[in-house]
């Protein structure tokens, strides 16, 4: 069978989807999976084993024209797949996806598309159920068993390692142990924790266990990373906003001895790879969007801690703040500290 998968948009929710690709790739070992995705995160697919095709959704942006989205339809139409399994609740996906004449499409309903797919699932989570059951319920729509412990690691290669040790080598690296960091947070500034925090934090790590901080991101992130950088007057920052790809970004959380950050797709990625992690949560739920914390096929134990103040008008789903962001300023630094050591206490 020919299977393709329209993949989610974000990097975190792209982590999250693995073990739905993996349950579909155990339900059709000698089958063809191949995974739509947008660009930036096209490239994060092509890592996987399981996934023999990637194609690229360039038909939003800038540089899109008005016929690139028909293009996409009439490049699927050629992949002659049996079946699309759409994960983002868009109408626009479905709506592409029904152009390019797949004969079964699954995915959730709403947005009034429920007519563009062949089986609309409805969506539900019960409280506090974790978003990966979202990605692996439509797996199991298609027929795909549902895993009795779902997984989000990552293995990361040799060659891949070898790539992040020279951005980071290019960057002034000298070797040894570091923190990697990600203190923005793309476009929600409720998610982001104070960056005179995020520096406290960074130099109390160098005193305390002499790491400096690589600080990771988008081109669009360059200000906020050296506003930290500045802020840290007692620790070594290497900031590589816009000058890694997400897979080199990967290795780098792969080589880095701790994570810390906001709720971003990078903690979900440095979870993946195992790295010990400390995330802040503020205006979002952990229950549903933590990075993946069950047990590991490697059998290496993860190494999570989740930092936060509980308020009552959090989880919200607001971008910015309207009020007075407590959910994130009754975070202290001590908090993110004492987590911080706990976790690679827990390492040794």
């Amino acid at each position: 069978m020919r299977t393709l998968v329209r993949a989610t948009n974000w990097v975190g929710d792209v982590v999250l989807s693995l073990p739905a690709v993996r349950a579909l790739r155990a339900a059709d070992p000698k089958g063809a999976l191949a995974v739509l995705a947008r660009p930036w995160v096209a490239e994060l697919y092509r890592l996987l084993p399981e996934v023999n095709e990637v194609f690229v959704d360039e038909s939003k942006g800038p540089e899109a024209d008005p016929k690139a989205r028909e293009r996409l339809a009439m490049e699927i139409r050629g992949g002659r797949f049996d079946r699309v399994i759409v994960l983002p609740t868009s109408f626009e996906t479905a709506w592409t996806l029904a152009r390019a004449g797949v004969p079964e499409r699954i995915g959730y309903r709403g947005e009034l598309r429920g007519a563009l797919l062949t089986r609309a699932v409805r969506l539900f989570l019960g409280p506090g159920e974790h978003q990966v059951w979202k990605h692996l319920r439509l797996a199991a729509a298609a027929g795909a068993p549902l895993p009795a412990a779902p997984d989000v690691s990552w293995p990361v290669s040799g060659a891949l390692r070898e790539a992040a040790r020279a951005r980071l080598a290019e960057a002034g690296w000298k070797g040894g142990p570091f923190a990697a960091a990600h203190v923005a947070s793309f476009a929600h500034a409720a998610k982001r924790w104070d960056l005179a925090r995020f520096a406290a934090v960074f130099d109390a790590l160098a005193a305390r266990h002499g790491l400096p901080v690589v600080l990771l991101g988008s081109s669009g992130e360059e200000t906020v990373n050296a506003q930290t950088s500045a802020l840290a007057t007692k620790t070594r920052t290497l900031d590589l906003a816009g000058k890694t790809s997400l897979p080199e970004a990967l290795g780098i959380l792969a080589e880095a001895r701790l994570f810390l950050g906001n709720d971003s797709g990078l903690a979900h990625l440095a979870s993946a790879a195992g790295t010990p992690a400390v995330v802040v949560f503020g205006s979002t739920d952990p229950d549903a969007t933590r990075p993946w914390d069950g047990p590991r096929p490697d059998g290496r134990p993860v190494r999570l801690a989740l930092v936060r103040r509980r308020t009552l008008c959090a989880p919200c789903r607001f971008d910015v703040c309207p009020i007075d962001h407590a959910c994130m300023t009754g975070v202290t630094p001590e908090d993110v500290l004492a987590a911080a050591d706990k976790v690679l206490a827990d390492e040794r």
